[in-house]
């Protein structure tokens, strides 16, 4: 779909259609490719006014990915268009802002003459604080912004603030891509997330489609007193059939209540909701009977999901080698990449 629906070009901001990337092994082994394909074929859109989080364990593919899409390295194969132009061919500047994880600022500016210069040369990269890394992504108010682990560093606090930002940012229109180790971060702004395994999307959605297509169940906490654990235990798996007793820590149940199998996603969620209400007329009886003493009902959380998915993919970073990366497409900005420039590339 993504290949052929010209609709796309004009209901999207950032169109990304059957992207590769290969590094050339520094260790060849006769037997296999001298060639790491560390991006296979990706496909995928983000629509207007939305936030894109771009998931996946270490050498998933993210990282390259999101290379290829700020420009800094130039795709084996592929393309990715933003705002209708392809990246890679157009020599006209490309409105966007950009926040790098690691520190990019000039040391001896302070705040005020940091955003100052940057306003007026319109020149987008990321800082040394991550409030100011954000505020000089955000300055301007590009179509597109690239977040890269945009709360390392921050407080609890900070990070509430900045979340904040991000939302109202787009809920105002603007289209965010970002990258996070935070889970919690992700299932708070996203509207769409990408796992990467392997170079490969495992899934893409919404966070509630993951859920209910990808979850386990119901995550069921029981606080029991020692003496009625053992019997509880038993009369727990006999009124819920399929239950999963997974664990039990300092008087408290650690359960999962499986969603019942289904031909369709329509039965499956009136079936689980039949599930759901079973789980709480139970455990409210068995708290009015002084039976238990608390309980909790969630549902699978973006981390599990993540952990069964993506687990971790290992590439041994020693076998590549960037600089021969095969490409069909010359890298025009290949000498600024070198010199560490991310934001000599054709940002406003």
């Amino acid at each position: 779909m993504i290949l052929n629906n010209r609709g796309l070009f004009t209901s999207t901001v950032v169109l990304v259609r059957d992207l590769v990337q290969q590094f050339k092994k520094r260790k060849r082994k006769l037997l296999f490719s001298p060639y790491f394909t560390a991006v296979d074929h990706l496909n995928f859109y983000v629509p207007k006014q939305s936030c894109f989080g771009l998931l996946g364990a270490n050498g998933a593919g993210k990282t390259t990915t999101f290379r290829m899409l700020i420009n800094d390295i130039q795709p084996t194969a592929g393309e990715i268009l933003i705002n209708g132009k392809n990246i890679n061919q157009t020599k006209r500047d490309i409105e966007i802002g950009f926040c790098p994880q690691f520190d990019w600022l000039i040391e001896d500016l302070n705040v005020v003459e940091t955003l100052t210069l940057f306003a007026r040369r319109k020149i987008f990269s990321g800082g040394n604080k991550r409030k100011v890394s954000a505020a000089v992504a955000f300055m301007a108010n590009p179509s597109l912004i690239f977040l890269d682990e945009p709360t390392t560093g921050l407080d609890a606090g900070a990070k509430r603030k900045l979340w904040s930002v991000i939302r109202a940012a787009r809920d105002a229109g603007l289209t965010i891509i970002m990258t996070s180790h935070s889970m919690e971060e992700c299932e708070a702004l996203c509207t769409k997330i990408g796992i990467m395994k392997s170079g490969q999307f495992v899934c893409l959605g919404n966070l509630q489609h993951l859920k209910n297509r990808f979850g386990k169940g119901y995550a069921v906490q029981v606080k029991v007193s020692h003496e009625k654990m053992k019997e509880f235990q038993q009369e727990l798996t006999r009124i819920l059939p399929g239950i999963k007793i997974e664990d039990e820590q300092n008087g408290v149940l650690f359960c999962n209540v499986p969603f019942a199998s289904s031909p369709s996603n329509s039965i499956q969620s009136t079936t689980c909701s039949s599930n759901l209400s079973l789980v709480f007329e139970v455990l409210n009886a068995k708290k009015e009977q002084n039976i238990i003493e608390s309980y909790s009902v969630t549902q699978t959380t973006l981390e599990q999901i993540f952990v069964r998915l993506a687990g971790h993919d290992i590439n041994n970073d020693d076998t590549l080698t960037e600089i021969a990366s095969v490409s069909s497409q010359p890298n025009s900005n290949a000498e600024a990449v070198n010199q560490g420039m991310y934001y000599s590339i054709s940002l406003i």
